[in-house]
């Protein structure tokens, strides 16, 4: 087994068949990210802490927040958010976003309906750096653009 950093930065712990060519681990993993369970977002951030638009939504999101994904796609995460999503979180992920470290919280978030729910969710800040010829990691990240990786649900009430 070998660690796949060039093919899924966000997990350190990903192991895949070394055997398996790039193209089709990464086919492999859309194929996961489309069938979760749980809602993913990505989106391309403008700077480190800036919400950036969204590039990525899977089914289970379309589920979770009765938003279409051609109705989300180029807005930012802040579609979701409403009078009562708390400031102090938001703070806190642009804080551990910009420092380049993986964010989890709980806010109150809106469905395209209008009726409140809590998110509890985890955002992974991944650099797009230059890859080799050969799919390696060169570890180049200066000008490379920042994505946001986020794993949502809602959370199990308390």
């Amino acid at each position: 087994m070998r660690a796949c950093p060039s093919i899924c930065p966000v997990a350190p712990s990903c192991m895949l068949d070394p055997d398996l060519p790039d193209a089709f681990a990464r086919h492999l993993l859309t194929a996961v990210a489309d069938h979760s369970f749980n809602a993913l977002t990505i989106t391309r951030a403008s700077g480190a802490e800036e919400p950036g638009e969204i590039v990525y939504v899977n089914d289970a999101f379309v589920d979770l927040t009765g938003y279409e994904a051609e109705e989300v796609m180029g807005e930012t995460p802040g579609v979701l958010q409403g009078p009562k999503t708390e400031q102090e979180v938001l703070d806190r992920l642009g804080r551990k976003l910009g420092a380049g470290e993986v964010f989890h919280g709980r806010a109150t978030n809106y469905r395209k309906d209008g009726s409140e729910f809590t998110m509890e969710w985890k955002v992974i800040p991944v650099a797009e750096s230059e890859m080799d010829v050969d799919g390696a990691d060169s570890g180049e990240t200066l000008g490379a653009s920042i994505y946001h990786v986020a794993v949502q649900r809602e959370a199990p009430a308390a």
